[in-house]
């Protein structure tokens, strides 16, 4: 049939059906954000299988399991595939004839089951997890007598991690090694590979590097899996790291017919080890690449188009292109300035709930932030407004480990005979109190009709338990009984510093792993929830704040039974994702760009990349929201606005802010821009327009009161469950409302939806 009404081409663009033609030779195509480049692959495959090149002899990589199944089903949809169809079907495929489509590491493991045994290894090798991971890594440490102080499991693996996506054996790796503690390291990593050898098992990251070693060392097992897969596809290219690189390569090395598909404007994984030279660099290896743009956008209006564009287009050393879309008219892009992290969460929930009224799902709406501690304002904002919520990708934030730990602490000076709260301390962080010692402890307590605080305090008597182990357990209860003597004087958020500070909770959690500074970071976070109780009698101060962590939990498993829910996750998980409303929170310096990029150009250039891909997740409302101040990590910080806020052009721009200062200073430069012939566009406050004349008088005193100074004892107020009542009691951010019911209850004010009357 001519080819302009091939089946395979119905519906696609011009390059989209330049890819799906391109079918002999190497080509990079560069699709941008929400330009149907699945569509284009899955299409493209298609096209193949129907010009009679075997399914066998095409291949398929992802990065997971999700994207290979819905490939997969694109294509069996596409060809109908059926046992066998009647003769003249445009499309006729055998259904156990699929194409090889799944991710880097199902992919070698296939391989290495078949042919490992070519240099010498054993095909039925076991795959090592993460926990299984940790636990090796723990026992290697402690065979080399290395303590975990020195340097922790978590951080040798992840350097193990990174040698091996840069595809480096223990020897290439200890030829880099510049320092005592490298070489340090690359002794744990020539451990941790003999302990893996001797276990018959493999990591992760070992699959591709065994895979690739097995092609280097075996190259007749390499052929025959260069004639079996002729043809190859890769997709979110811009992810691969060195050892991927090196899979694919050599793969593609006899009959050139690579395809390699993403977008470097979305490569936002260098913690992963992904190199984004890999598809910066693939016209200087293929030379005779085929360059397809896919500039067409199906998902975003122009205006966010525009805007994301301007933020991107500051990066150097990138390819050209400019995204545009036939939906050239949508609202312009909502840039929000507030005083504070607690307006912030505000103001985004306000929005999302005002989208609901006019009948946008909640699950069409998302808050974008760039670290995990910036979730726990939107969690009680959520819980305030009554909306049900969800968090992708992470636990609840009073439900992370370390912001438990931390609790658990405290729980035990307020009241040392919780048993539950000490067994989660007594070895956080180490001590070498392990399970066979609390195990005669429990034991003895039983034995003698005692409480665990008692056992723990009598741990002298017990004879199954050695003296150094005594000893360590002395220290403990000394440590309790301090901060207990502590607790009389000073105020939860002093108390808790001085805690961490004495247990050594930073330098256990910050590991010099990514996960660490984040696990450091929402302990901090922590310590801002507890500066509202400062100005309280130092007990009522530890006591009101666990009441409120104890409400706030409450609240928090009462949101989770709900289809329709308000997605909040980080923006390196967005990737992939579409919503109709898209809220950025935390734009500014320090927090995004995040203050580890500051001086650092190829991770400034990354951060970039980032706020492009959550801008470019919206298809029609995009908001970014900013505070003039915010409490985080325990501190106040005052920062200015994002440098990315200063590339969004004026004309896709609605400003707004609760401060008229700010909306005075916009206006004044928008009269400038008059002057000079320029549109003068109106000025909106919280969305309404608000008109300033430059000879009038201005009051600039803010009359908007927040809810933790409004409410006081004598308050009257209504709750949409229990009705009017009066507020008898204020601690920080608890009340107490005796209800005109009868009823008295409690609320954290963060959470509770009161209103004053």
């Amino acid at each position: 049939m001519p080819i302009a009404t091939h089946p395979a081409l119905d519906g696609l663009n011009e390059p989209q059906q330049q890819a799906v033609l391109h079918t002999k030779g190497p080509a990079l195509i560069l699709a941008g954000a929400g330009s149907g480049k699945t569509r284009a692959l899955t299409h493209r495959i298609a096209y193949l299988i129907d010009q009679g090149v075997p399914p066998w002899q095409i291949l398929s990589v992802t990065f997971t399991n999700k994207a290979a199944k819905e490939m997969k089903n694109r294509i069996v949809n596409m060809l109908h595939i059926t046992e066998g169809e009647a003769p003249g079907a445009e499309f006729t495929f055998n259904q156990s004839k699929l194409p090889v489509m799944g991710t880097f590491h199902s992919i070698c493991v296939r391989i290495l089951r078949r042919d490992i045994e070519h240099m010498g290894g054993d095909k039925r090798f076991v795959i090592y997890d993460s926990d299984d991971q940790q636990r090796l890594v723990k026992g290697t440490l402690k065979d080399m007598a290395i303590d975990e102080k020195e340097l922790k499991p978590r951080s040798a693996l992840s350097y193990i991690g990174r040698f091996k996506s840069e595809a480096l054996s223990t020897k290439e790796a200890e030829s880099q090694a510049n320092s005592a503690h490298m070489h340090q390291v690359i002794e744990v990593y020539k451990q941790y590979q003999k302990a893996l050898s001797e276990a018959n098992a493999m990591d992760f990251d070992d699959l591709i590097l065994k895979t690739v070693r097995l092609f280097v060392k075996c190259p007749d097992v390499l052929e025959r899996y260069q004639d079996t897969w002729q043809y190859l596809h890769v997709d979110e290219y811009q992810d691969t790291n060195h050892a991927q690189y090196l899979f694919i390569s050599l793969l593609a090395k006899k009959y050139r017919n690579l395809c390699v598909i993403g977008d470097p404007d979305q490569s936002i994984y260098s913690f992963r080890g992904a190199d984004i030279r890999n598809i910066l660099e693939f016209e200087k290896e293929y030379p005779d690449a085929l360059r397809i743009k896919l500039e067409q956008n199906y998902r975003s209006t122009q205006p966010i188009l525009t805007a994301a564009d301007a933020v991107i287009t500051a990066n150097p050393n990138r390819p050209e292109k400019q995204m545009w879309t036939e939906r050239k008219d949508g609202p312009q892009i909502v840039l929000n300035e507030v005083e504070n992290e607690r307006k912030e969460a505000q103001e985004a929930v306000e929005a999302a709930k005002q989208k609901q009224a006019n009948g946008l799902t909640l699950n069409d709406q998302v808050i974008l932030y760039r670290t995990n501690a910036q979730s726990r304002m939107f969690e009680e904002a959520c819980m305030r407004a009554g909306i049900p919520y969800r968090i992708i990708g992470g636990v609840k934030f009073y439900a992370r480990r370390e912001v438990k730990d931390v609790l658990a602490y405290l729980y035990a000076i307020l009241n040392p005979n919780d048993t539950l709260s000490l067994l989660r301390i007594i070895n956080v962080p180490s001590r070498k109190i392990g399970q066979t010692t609390i195990g005669h402890m429990q034991a003895y307590a039983s034995g003698n009709n005692m409480t665990f605080w008692e056992t723990l305090q009598d741990a002298e008597n017990i004879d199954a338990i050695n003296n150094p182990t005594k000893e360590r357990i002395a220290e403990f209860v000394r440590k309790i009984r301090h901060f207990r003597e502590k607790s009389e004087v000073e105020v939860v958020s002093h108390l808790t510093q001085q805690l961490l500070a004495s247990v050594g909770m930073e330098k256990w959690l910050r590991d010099d792993t990514e996960e660490g500074e984040t696990r450091w970071q929402n302990v901090q976070e922590l310590l801002s929830v507890m500066h509202k109780y400062d100005k309280l009698e130092p007990k009522l101060s530890l006591t009101s704040f666990l009441e409120e962590v104890a409400l706030v939990s409450e609240v928090d498993s009462l949101q989770e039974a709900s289809d329709d829910a308000l997605t909040l996750m980080t923006l390196h998980l967005c990737k992939g994702l579409e919503f109709e409303h898209v809220m950025i929170a935390g734009c500014e310096e320090g927090i995004f760009p995040h203050s580890n990029s500051m001086f650092d150009r190829e991770q400034l250039e990354e951060e970039r990349r980032i706020m492009y891909v959550g801008m470019t997740r919206a298809k029609t409302y995009l908001q970014m929201l900013y505070s003039r101040s915010r409490m985080l990590w325990g501190q106040t910080q005052a920062n200015a606005p994002s440098r990315f806020l200063d590339d969004l052009p004026e004309e896709v721009l609605e400003r707004r802010s609760d401060d008229v200062l700010s909306s005075f200073a916009w206006a004044s430069k928008s009269g400038m821009q008059q002057a000079s012939g320029k549109k003068l566009e109106p000025f909106r406050q919280n969305g309404s327009d608000i008109d300033i004349e430059f000879n009038q008088d201005l009051d600039f005193e803010d009359d908007e009161t927040s809810q933790d100074t409004e409410l006081s004892e004598g308050s009257r107020v209504d709750h949409p469950v229990f009705g009017h009542g009066t507020v008898t009691e204020r601690r920080g951010d608890i009340a107490a409302v005796r209800f005109d019911s009868g009823q008295t209850k409690n609320f954290a004010l963060s959470i509770a939806p009161l209103k004053p009357l």
